[in-house]
């Protein structure tokens, strides 16, 4: 499984490969300053199943485009949110182009899972929990999708724009718990912003690394990297030379600083952590010595390498 972080700045859009190819992709923000679009990325393939984890514009702002220039499955989204209830809490603050789009397709489609949607996609499986409308909130943070992606051993947990009190009102799930703790990396919601920092979820999930997608310095997105570091265990950083209490890690990568993240992961759990900025070539002998395989291996069990720098 390959999965890729796109670098959009203070947006989403993460699009996850299966060995055969099948394709999930959560939330279809772009980035105006490379420029970088996933309709022209993607132009003209299949996208198996499109999951709009939070119905604001920085997650679905190429969404009318996407949906003419490639072949969607199916699309994704809170069920209990239909394009009255989206129009309702836009009404302060009005719809852009890709909430109105989505507002039309949840119209004409109508609302959850729509098309030839499957929780597995050749091997891929994910697994969506989401707060109720009305029943428990208004607001579309607390109404995002938190979705976890599993291939193998591995996990991966996305958490969209989900505040404290949306992240409290899951945890009252038994089977969201358990999921929890299974998470081997956690992008995290709200782009890392203080009102996504829950203490709760901490006591059962652990990641080995926490991925902020964001852009430069705004609403607060930058100032939670030490919280999440002492929450996360950290992966090898193999851009930097080893101390004498063994190779520093990385705790906090994000698409600010390390540009499109990219994880490859093997059937056994195993993944690998690749940023395309400021690439650094791993040193084979050194990864051999420290973890015990031999010298032309890279992949950590449930764990990784990261070949960065901040």
């Amino acid at each position: 499984m390959r999965i890729e972080v796109h670098d959009v700045g203070h947006g989403g859009c993460t699009v996850i490969t299966g060995s055969g190819g099948h394709r999930l992709m959560l939330d279809c923000g772009l980035n105006l300053d490379q420029p970088w679009f996933p309709s022209v990325t993607y132009s003209g393939q299949r996208i198996d199943t499109l999951m709009l984890m939070n119905l604001d514009e920085d997650h679905c702002e190429d969404l009318s485009y996407l949906w003419r220039a490639c072949a969607l499955g199916a699309v994704v989204s809170n069920p209990t949110v239909d394009a009255r209830a989206l129009r309702a809490m836009k009404a302060e603050c009005g719809m852009r182009d890709g909430v109105s789009a989505a507002a039309d397709i949840l119209q004409l489609f109508g609302n959850g899972l729509v098309g030839d949607w499957s929780h597995g996609l050749g091997g891929v499986q994910w697994q969506a929990f989401w707060n109720r409308y009305g029943a428990d909130f208004d607001d579309t943070n607390n109404l995002s999708l938190a979705v976890f992606v599993r291939f193998g051993r591995f996990t991966i947990l996305f958490g969209g724009d989900l505040e404290r009190a949306g992240w409290r009102r899951l945890l009252s799930i038994p089977t969201f718990r358990a999921w929890l703790t299974t998470v081997n990396v956690y992008v995290a919601s709200h782009h890392g912003r203080e009102n996504g920092c829950c203490e709760e979820m901490f006591s059962l999930c652990r990641p080995q690394l926490t991925i902020f997608s964001d852009g430069r310095k705004q609403h607060g997105t930058q100032e939670t990297n030490g919280w999440y570091a002492t929450r996360t265990t950290g992966i090898p950083d193999h851009s930097k030379p080893a101390g004498l209490l063994g190779q520093p890690l990385r705790k906090v990568m994000t698409t600010r600083c390390d540009g499109t993240i990219t994880i490859d992961v093997d059937h056994n759990g195993h993944y690998l952590v690749t940023p395309s900025k400021r690439v650094f070539p791993p040193q084979p002998a050194a990864l051999g010595q420290i973890f015990g395989a031999p010298a032309s291996s890279t992949l950590v069990a449930l764990g990784a390498s990261v070949f960065a720098s901040r």
